[in-house]
């Protein structure tokens, strides 16, 4: 797994990220480009500049990062911009299945998408200016998605349906800015002030407890764990007529996932580390949560790019690439500023 050392200002560390990751920048923008231009609701350009306002008005230095990693990578801003939005201006409910034991202060998921990513996604060690470290899962480009912090928080990902333009402030945005939180508390109130606009659910944690978040076009709303053990796929829980009866193409998919990580940890009397492991090492079924790459009419084959767990009390994240169980997994340790 490849690590990026990303320190300094937004500046600096939007030139060491676009300078370092150039090759893979310009190979996953292949990939992205005719997805943007083909799927976006309305103009493109119009799009954008929605979602561009958003960020602006939240963190300008977001701003100044992306497009510092834009000129060290010699690419049209636009395009950096674009894959910081790509969950709102590609509408995929392909990603992904998320397990939490909050009690433990276990955080885990397995990240679904295309294999045109395969090789190109790494880890951002994020030192900020006021000392908080960042360890993140993430793609070319992208200031932020699946990881924790110095101060032992994390986040989760799974892209929801929707049936309708996307507006809000972007989803990996909302992520970088979650982790730069340094409490529970804080990221929860900061996610249902941003939330609107997106259609995604965000597992929030610390060492102690979590908190589910899924974000809808037009209102957020929160979720929690069932007798200790916490799980969400790639449909809404919340029963809100317009959202829980979405029909899309892979909710199936997302469902059958969701039935069978309940089976397995209802079957468990003790669930623990163990049992996380065993339920996203779980390839029965037609539709596996390690799931083998399959032909996607959007983006091609599609499947389990990597299967990430964080140990919260201890600060470790813990990243396995690709979707065979046997491959090992690459430890993380998290030092406090």
């Amino acid at each position: 797994m490849q690590t990026l050392t990303l320190n300094g200002t937004a500046k600096d560390r939007g030139h060491i990220h676009g300078e370092q990751m150039r090759a893979h920048i310009h190979t996953v923008l292949a990939f992205y480009q005719p997805l943007f231009e083909r799927h976006a609701t309305g103009k493109l350009t119009q799009h954008v500049s929605i979602l561009l306002k958003n960020i602006e008005q939240f963190r300008p230095d977001y701003i100044t990062e992306m497009t510092a990693i834009a000129e060290a990578a010699n690419v049209d801003p636009f395009w950096i911009y674009c894959i910081n939005a790509r969950s709102e201006l590609i509408s995929s409910p392909l990603e992904c299945s998320t397990v939490a034991l909050p009690k433990q202060g276990l955080l885990a998921q397995n990240w679904d998408w295309s294999d045109a990513l395969k090789g190109h996604i790494f880890v951002a060690d994020i030192e900020l200016e006021n000392g908080l470290r960042i360890k993140t899962m993430t793609e070319p480009g992208m200031l932020g998605k699946i990881g924790l912090n110095s101060q032992g928080i994390g986040v989760c990902l799974n892209i929801l349906p929707a049936n309708q333009q996307l507006t809000g402030l972007p989803v990996h945005i909302l992520l970088r800015a979650l982790l730069e939180c340094t409490t529970l508390d804080a990221a929860k109130k900061l996610a249902e002030q941003h939330g609107n606009g997106k259609a995604s659910h965000i597992a929030i944690a610390d060492e102690h407890n979590m908190v589910g978040v899924e974000l809808a076009p037009d209102n957020t709303y929160i979720t929690t764990a069932n007798k200790g053990v916490y799980l969400h796929t790639n449909h809404y829980l919340t029963n809100i007529e317009g959202l829980s009866d979405i029909n899309y193409p892979s909710r199936t998919c997302s469902e059958t996932r969701l039935q069978r990580l309940q089976t397995i940890f209802d079957h468990a009397e003790h669930p623990s580390l163990d049992t996380v492991f065993n339920a996203l090492n779980d390839t029965g079924g037609a539709f596996p949560i390690l799931r083998s790459f399959t032909d996607s009419e959007l983006i091609g084959n599609s499947g389990t790019l990597t299967t990430l767990i964080m140990d919260l009390k201890r600060k470790t994240l813990l990243i396995r690439e690709g979707n065979t169980a046997h491959e090992r997994f690459h430890r993380f340790d998290m030092v406090d500023s």
